[in-house]
């Protein structure tokens, strides 16, 4: 598929700088393409198809490229890219931190100085603590008394809806624990992302985002909640991260349709300005919000599609007025900011 340009994240920087031989295929010089004051972390690799690669291989990769983001953390604040990012030369590598400019100036006031936290809380004995369910709620303690009386062959159903109802209260039990980890780290933290719970032994999978001078101060307020809850819960803290689970950045091209459709969409003319682009984003949006038209599913439709038109245009937005006239017949590269 030829050489490109790897994109690992962005950096506030207009000095040309490099991080040494130590690229996504091992042996690539990374360094930096400015545009401005920010400026993007590459290396010249070959391009690839991720989706198609092994396991092992992928596994492989995206351990380096995690390893090089961490590298270029230690002196910067660093936007990751999505894993697996390629665009073809240097000239795109520029188009991106054009359209993404903006957006990307306003995420770094929000992540400066900030790092991630990954903290996971898991039962040390989950069977301990179902049985203390199963004692203390008083609706599984009377069904439990009354079916006890019967013989096994018929209480099966009867057993299952117990185990059921373990599990019911397993659950909200698991609520109640999460809201309180996180209220007691909330006074240090500036915003968090819940993720996905693996199994039933797991309380919390959750990433933390904090300045990180506060960073010993989490640590504490960690050990703090191991000692309350007396070896009843495993806490786990990984980091210092990038704030993946915050700020990370994937690309899109995107056809001239799609932006046109986005501009009629939200009534501009073929030039508009960002200050435009938001005034009329704000007149559509309050005009179709759901809240206003609760008994009408076709304005919550509507709505949804005025903010996909504004996150579309101003990811496709530069500076000074866009010429949506431009360029009909060329694709755009989007720059889009996702939390994980």
């Amino acid at each position: 598929m030829g050489e490109g340009r790897y994109i690992y994240g962005i950096i506030k920087t207009n000095e040309g700088k490099s991080f040494g031989y130590c690229g996504i295929n091992a042996d690539e010089e990374v360094y930096t393409v400015d545009y401005q004051d920010i400026a993007c972390v590459v290396s010249d690799s070959p391009i690839q198809d991720y989706s198609s690669m092994l396991k092992e291989t992928l596994g492989h990769l995206l351990i380096r490229h995690q390893t090089i983001i961490e590298k270029v953390m230690k002196d910067h604040t660093i936007i990751p890219m999505k894993f697996g990012t390629f665009v073809s030369d240097n000239d795109e590598v520029i188009e991106v931190l054009k359209r993404g400019y903006s957006q990307l100036k306003e995420l770094f006031s929000t992540v400066d100085e900030k790092i991630e936290l990954d903290v996971a809380a898991t039962w040390n004995d989950l069977n301990s603590v179902m049985k203390e369910i199963g004692e203390e709620d008083k609706k599984i303690r009377e069904f439990k008394t009354e079916i006890i009386k019967r013989p096994p062959s018929q209480t099966l159903q009867d057993r299952i809806k117990i185990g059921m109802m373990i599990k019911d209260a397993l659950d909200k039990r698991r609520e109640k624990e999460q809201a309180y980890i996180i209220n007691y780290l909330k006074k240090l933290i500036i915003d968090f992302q819940k993720h996905q719970v693996m199994d039933d032994k797991m309380i919390l999978n959750c990433a933390f985002l904090l300045e990180k001078r506060k960073e010993p101060d989490f640590d504490l307020k960690l050990e703090e909640l191991d000692k309350e809850y007396k070896q009843k819960v495993n806490f786990r803290c990984v980091g210092t991260l990038p704030p993946y689970s915050f700020s990370t950045c994937q690309l899109k091209k995107v056809g001239y349709s799609q932006i046109d459709k986005a501009r009629k969409l939200l009534d501009l003319g073929e030039k508009a300005s960002l200050g435009k682009i938001k005034e009329s984003y704000r007149k559509f949006a309050q005009k179709n919000h759901p809240d206003k038209h609760s008994n009408n599913t076709q304005f919550k439709e509507e709505f949804e599609k005025i903010i996909q038109a504004y996150k579309l245009l101003t990811s496709f937005y530069q500076e000074g007025d866009i010429n949506f006239g431009n360029n009909k017949q060329r694709d755009f590269i989007v720059v889009e900011i996702i939390r994980v």
